[in-house]
Parts: C-alpha cells; sequence; structure tokens
C-alpha cells in the first residue's frame, strides 16, 4: 500500500527506505495467550492478535495510524531539554 504523508513524502510498506511498518498488539491479548502456554516461538508468532498497525515517517517522523475506514496522523512532540 503506498500513503502520501502531510510532509509530502511518499510512504510505501514494501519499501524499507520510506517508512517504517509496525504492528501492536494488547497488553491483555498478549498475556492471554502466553497463559495459553504455547509450546515454541512460532506457534507464539502465529497466534498474536494484532489490533492494528501504523507506520513511522522516515522524513518527518509522523506516526500514521490505520483505523476502520481512516488514517490518524500525530507529530511527535520536540524533546524539551533541561
Amino acid at each position: 500500500m503506498k500513503v502520501r504523508c502531510i510532509c509530502g513524502w511518499l510512504l510505501h510498506d514494501e519499501n524499507p527506505e520510506t517508512c517504517q511498518v509496525f504492528n501492536t498488539y494488547l497488553d491483555e491479548d498478549y498475556y492471554d495467550l502466553l497463559e495459553s502456554n504455547p509450546k515454541s516461538i512460532e506457534e507464539l508468532v502465529d497466534n498474536m492478535p494484532s489490533s492494528g498497525g501504523f507506520w513511522s515517517c522516515k522524513e518527518c517522523g509522523r506516526l500514521l495510524f490505520f483505523k476502520e475506514g481512516k488514517i490518524e496522523i500525530f507529530k511527535l512532540e520536540k524533546e524539551i531539554l533541561s
């Protein structure tokens, strides 16, 4: 899939030079899966229930969260030095 960020950068999930792709999991689902005592790492990974995903724009650092029929975009705050 291709998405154009607000900054104008074209993100493409099959090209790691344009964005980083992440999957998210609810803690509750993760702990339930651990309690089911998976026999191997492969079984654990195969049964991980995804709660959604997001991409990080490599140009501006914005996070694009994919929700049902829409994309929510967040820009990270600058680090404040004390």
